[in-house]
């Protein structure tokens, strides 16, 4: 067969024989461009040209190629060839163009994708390789603008329509004005042009201080051949709603593309991992998990692999009894054994043994199989039952056809839907106790303490222990072992079949073990946990099995338990990105509720006027900073000299501040239970400092009662999301006339010498008093 008539089908990406170049340097760009993406370096081993400047012939290999020198100076030293043999041969024909004759695409050594382009032969690589010319053996494969060119440039960038670059430079130039704190990457080629993209707003960022336990990788757009190459992380709150936690735009699924998608929302995320990962199934995923999430639990999810398998199953003869065996084989195994003898059963049952599809998900059985997962907390992202199902996050605003320009016109939208339900859900939290189904305490318990979305799941379980029968197997010293059956029935005359777990209840700690794991699988206790509690006539859930995730005031007290960084030999940009982080925290609190955004922007204001204000500022600055951070231990004299401190009484409210010229003449220090109360005569203006400056915040963990901001004259409850050893600006300082009467709350940021005439005015003095009485229950307990 001639040259002519054969036909040869490529990629036009990797190089065959076959292919056909106008010039020289299309030749060099292209190899190059090709060995870029695999990852090796290219050199010229061979070239010669005609009298007019065409090149004749021309060979080019990898720069392993051949092997080190043979004189005795250079054997000393370690020679990075390997004599690779990878290489293309072009030749120059009758028809003016050249021809590739030999490819050789095997290398003997590893090749490095990620570093490739830190080679010395990539410098001066050429930024202008539009007007290619390839055929295939003398037929044009690709025309564009009249001349024969294959698109293999694209291969490895992003697919973009035209204009979508500029809808992409648009879209974060408007996110970043609204929020400074968008965070967004672009990777690009060696070329310039666009490859990988990643974002992620502030909101999501701030959520992930919450929520960052367990993350899902969303890859379906790719999967499925998405007109949006769309990488989504998706996270759950407290109500067990998805929250987006970063976008990704990846122009092919490769390892090294997630890759990079994976590393950069890591950096996004301030370096802290999550604890369990899910994703589709995919060998490419599940190798970038391995190398950007190492200590991570990785799972397949259950829902996306059933729906897989049970697409590939149409094509068995007995399709449905399959399915139904297998969805039993799955969901009702509780242990590893017991799945193991069931799917041994299924497998002789149906002549499964040689099966391709079903040996593949044997080999992934830790991946995706419930037995061998449920030791790991998975935040009630995956499914517990066939009949369930997940939905997409941007369902409703995302198909197989849409077109990038409409995504990112709809993306704010969808991202609002999603807030309002936060939002709703939220308030109905707080609001709406729910409907009790029992007269048991621990009911009454959660439905303080968790969310309604979570309580309700509880109910369930609950309500489910109606159907659970138990009995006594074990006794030992500390623990007892119980037999629970678990009748789950269908209607009131049919019914599955029964299922037996057993339930261990450790009586010292007030522990409870169930095999079937859903406890540490979903963070609730189970029916036959509960049966047992019940037996034991313990009617509040231990304290051990309560989970703060999924309580209503969990961003509160997340926030509160979170330590601020100490900015103070930081970077700019790090005090900026650490106070940014924390203020977006509070604007999930502040906008609770009315009251709560109300305070929040008089709190900003107060903050505004301190800061701007250079005398209010260095005020404050005395008052609120730790004296221990400030002074040593051998300036306590000199500090209790300027602030007024005495050992005689270190609640003087006395603010002498040292002065210039002669030291003023010592007095009789009067102590005010001396002094008469009345209002003619005027008592001393002064500021009471605390010794221990953890003291001055206790914070209580009760948020049943988002409208009581101030719980005491003159303390303001700052949303109940501050760290001890953090003080809210106007939050301790008040003002307090003679008792009985209480002139109201005034706020501490003025000056000394205005406070000094407004307590010559009305008889005032200054007053601390914590936000909370000694005696006053926490949250979600019963007072003893």
């Amino acid at each position: 067969m001639d040259m002519d008539d054969k036909v040869v089908v490529m990629d036009g990406r990797t190089p065959q024989v076959g292919m056909v170049f106008k010039s020289y340097e299309e030749v060099v760009s292209f190899y190059k461009l090709y060995a870029l993406r695999v990852g090796f370096g290219v050199a010229v081993k061979k070239s010669s040209f005609t009298p007019y400047g065409l090149c004749r012939r021309l060979v080019l290999v990898c720069t392993k190629g051949g092997k080190g020198r043979e004189n005795a100076c250079y054997q000393s030293r370690p020679t990075a060839k390997t004599d690779c043999q990878a290489m293309i041969v072009v030749k120059l024909w009758g028809d003016g163009l050249l021809h590739l004759m030999e490819a050789h695409v095997e290398h003997n050594h590893p090749t490095n994708p990620s570093s490739a382009r830190f080679l010395k032969c990539y410098k001066k690589m050429s930024t202008r390789m539009s007007n290619m010319i390839v055929r295939t053996g003398g037929h044009e494969s690709i025309s564009a603008d009249g001349r024969e060119s294959l698109n293999f440039i694209d291969g490895g960038r992003l697919k973009l329509e035209e204009g979508d670059n500029e809808v992409i430079h648009q879209f974060f130039a408007r996110m970043q004005a609204k929020n400074p704190n968008f965070f967004y990457l672009m990777d690009l080629d060696i070329e310039g042009h666009l490859r990988n993209v990643f974002w992620a707003d502030g909101r999501s960022r701030a959520a992930y201080q919450h929520f960052g336990d367990v993350v899902s990788l969303d890859t379906s757009c790719l999967k499925y051949k998405f007109y949006i190459p769309l990488v989504l992380f998706i996270g759950t709150n407290h109500h067990g709603q998805s929250i987006l936690l970063g976008c990704g735009l990846v122009a092919e699924p490769t390892v090294e593309n997630y890759v990079w998608v994976l590393k950069t929302w890591l950096t996004c995320m301030h370096g802290s991992a999550p604890t369990a990962v899910i994703t589709d199934e995919s060998e490419m995923v599940k190798d970038a998990i391995s190398e950007a999430f190492p200590k991570a639990r990785h799972r397949i999810c259950l829902w996306r692999m059933m729906k897989s398998v049970k697409e590939k199953l149409k094509q068995y003869a007995e399709y449905k009894t399959i399915k139904r065996v297998l969805n039993k084989v799955v969901f009702d195994s509780s242990q590893v054994d017991e799945f193991e003898e069931n799917w041994s059963r299924l497998i002789k049952e149906f002549g499964l043994k040689d099966d391709d599809l079903f040996s593949s998900l044997y080999k992934l059985k830790s991946f995706w199989i419930p037995a061998f997962l449920k030791d790991t907390f998975w935040a009630g992202m995956s499914i517990t039952h066939y009949k369930e199902r997940i939905n997409s996050f941007f369902e409703g605003y995302l198909y197989v056809e849409t077109c990038l320009k409409e995504f990112l016109n709809d993306y704010e939208v969808a991202l609002q839907s999603k807030y309002e339900m936060e939002a709703q859900a939220d308030y109905e939290s707080f609001y709406n106790a729910g409907i009790f189904v029992s007269k048991y305490h621990m009911e009454e318990q959660l439905s303080k303490l968790y969310t309604l979305n979570i309580f309700k799941l509880f109910q369930d379980e609950l309500k489910g222990g109606l159907y659970c029968q138990v009995s006594l197997i074990k006794v030992d010293a500390t623990s007892s072992t119980y037999k629970v059956r678990d009748c789950a029935f269908i209607n009131e005359i049919e019914k599955t079949e029964n299922k037996d777990y057993n339930v261990l209840y450790n009586i010292d700690g007030f522990q409870v073990h169930c095999s079937c794991g859903f406890f540490q699988f979903r963070g609730i206790l189970c029916r036959h946990a509960l049966s047992v509690l019940k037996l034991q006539q313990v009617y509040d859930i231990p304290a051990r099995h309560l989970v703060d995730r999924w309580r209503k005031d969990f961003k509160q007290l997340n926030l509160m338990s979170q330590k601020l960084k100490d900015g103070l030999n930081s970077s700019t940009m790090e005090r900026y990105d650490n106070l940014s982080m924390r203020c977006l925290s509070l604007v999930d609190i502040g906008i609770m509720s009315d009251e709560k955004y109300q305070l929040t922007l008089k709190l900003i204001r107060e903050v505004e006027k301190s800061l701007l204000d250079d005398n209010l500022f260095r005020d404050l600055q005395r008052r609120l900073l730790p004296f221990d951070n400030r002074l040593s231990e051998s300036d306590e004299n000199h500090a209790s000299h300027e602030y007024g401190l005495y050992e005689e009484n270190k609640n003087s409210p006395s603010l002498s501040l040292k002065r210039r010229g002669r030291p003023p003449k010592k007095v009789k220090e009067v102590s005010l239970e001396m002094l008469p109360n009345s209002n003619k005569r005027k008592d001393t203006l002064g500021t009471s400092m605390i010794d221990n400056q953890n003291s001055l915040l206790q914070a209580s963990p009760n948020a049943s009662q988002l409208a009581a901001q101030i719980r005491i004259p003159g303390g303001v409850n700052l949303m109940e999301e501050v760290n001890p050893n953090e003080v809210p600006f106007g939050g301790h300082y008040g003002i307090h006339a003679n008792p009985p009467d209480i002139m109201g709350n005034h706020t501490a940021l003025q000056s000394a010498n205005a406070l000094q005439s407004l307590g010559n005015q009305q008889g005032v003095q200054w007053f601390y008093q914590p936000f909370f009485q000694e005696d006053q229950p926490p949250f979600g307990r019963r007072p003893g």
